[in-house]
């Protein structure tokens, strides 16, 4: 969900005597300057989302460490008070709304209005507009938050459907992404759920972000979604993955994959459940407490178990280990003759490997 402030959040951190060689991932932090420790543990990651610019000399120390910054920005909207002197000589024209809008994907608490992407102002201007202001910042790239039109008030998509009945309000939106992809010169762009309308979106994005395809909320707090439920397939993540995410990924290789997550608190045996299962369907993990800006430090995000090498039901292998989630009431029994270290336990595993019922697994090669 769109932010109308910065949100700042306390660290929440799991131990575990793993480490990361290279920049891998992508990770996100809203609260701005990074500490020394947020530094360094940023800095492990391929590409950083932030909600805020950072200090210039943070973003330099993160570039020498290989990490790419990506900025924040809601795709269909903006909030009032967080206007820029652009928005202010936009024409009604290039808005969806006359009067300030809330609630839908947006703050119950804030004014915000809608881009109507049919424009030359959203098309043309408001691309050049965020290029440069990613260059002033030294930034690499743009986090896109909420894309497609199920992200849009119901009372904008009305006024854009009503203003523009031949031309689909993601085809618009496609034009947009075509003009910042050319002005970021070999920038990242970052979608969450372009999933969602895959033919407009995707051809434009480094990476896509899901949300939520692995726990979700039930009566406060949040649970592992059912792995296969036959009477409830649209809600069971086996079910999600092979046939809302697999397809869209076959369309478009050239895009990386990873699932945002939320849990209650930062529990290990839950933190391995989503990795291990993100990993199973070839995406990186992203795990966060309640909300993305409270994401959780685990090096299990960072974990680096080499290429694919074949994929089963439950279990995946890879070069350096081996990732397994057990979904059935027994439990799961792997044959194996390579030697591998529990990522959470760190305890030797040699011969079969059995992943409990209802748990996951993640297996490193021992050295």
């Amino acid at each position: 969900m769109p932010h109308p402030r910065l949100i700042v959040t306390a660290a929440f951190a799991v131990s575990l005597s793993l480490a990361a060689a290279e920049p891998r991932g992508i990770a996100f932090h809203y609260a701005s300057p990074l500490t020394a420790r947020e530094l360094a543990w940023y800095s492990g990651f391929e590409v950083l989302v932030t909600h805020d610019p950072l200090p210039r000399p943070q973003v330099d120390a993160l570039h020498r460490r290989g990490t790419k910054v990506v900025l924040y920005e809601w795709a269909v909207a903006y909030y009032e008070t967080l206007k820029t002197p652009w928005h202010m000589r936009l024409p009604s024209s290039a808005l969806l709304n006359a009067g300030p809008l809330r609630g839908h994907l947006g703050a119950a608490d804030a004014d915000a209005h809608y881009y109507d992407p049919a424009t030359r102002e959203h098309t043309r201007d408001r691309a050049q507009v965020l290029a440069r202001r990613l260059r002033a910042f030294g930034y690499d790239g743009l986090f896109l938050d909420t894309t497609t039109s199920a992200s849009v008030h119901p009372e904008a998509l009305a006024e854009y459907e009503r203003r523009h009945p031949e031309r689909s309000y993601d085809e618009a939106f496609a034009g947009f992404l075509e003009t910042l992809r050319q002005e970021l010169r070999g920038g990242v762009i970052v979608t969450n759920q372009g999933y969602r309308a895959a033919a407009h979106v995707l051809p434009y994005a480094d990476w896509d972000v899901s949300e939520s395809l692995i726990t979700f909320p039930r009566n406060g707090r949040f649970v592992l979604r059912p792995w296969n439920d036959r009477n409830d397939a649209w809600n069971s993540t086996a079910f999600l993955m092979r046939n809302l995410i697999a397809p869209v990924r076959k369309r478009f290789p050239h895009v990386r994959y990873a699932h945002i997550n939320y849990v209650d608190e930062p529990e290990p045996r839950r933190i391995a459940e989503i990795v291990a299962i993100s990993l199973l369907f070839d995406a990186h993990p992203v795990v966060a407490v309640r909300d993305v800006a409270t994401t959780i430090e685990s090096e299990l995000l960072r974990l680096d178990l080499g290429e694919p090498v074949r994929s089963f039901a439950t279990h995946r292998l890879f070069t350096r280990g081996l990732v397994a989630y057990n979904p059935s009431a027994k439990p799961l029994r792997i044959p194996s003759t390579v030697r591998y270290v529990d990522a959470v336990t760190g305890a030797a595993v040699q011969g079969t490997i059995v992943v409990p019922p209802a748990s996951a697994r993640i297996l490193r090669r021992a050295r």
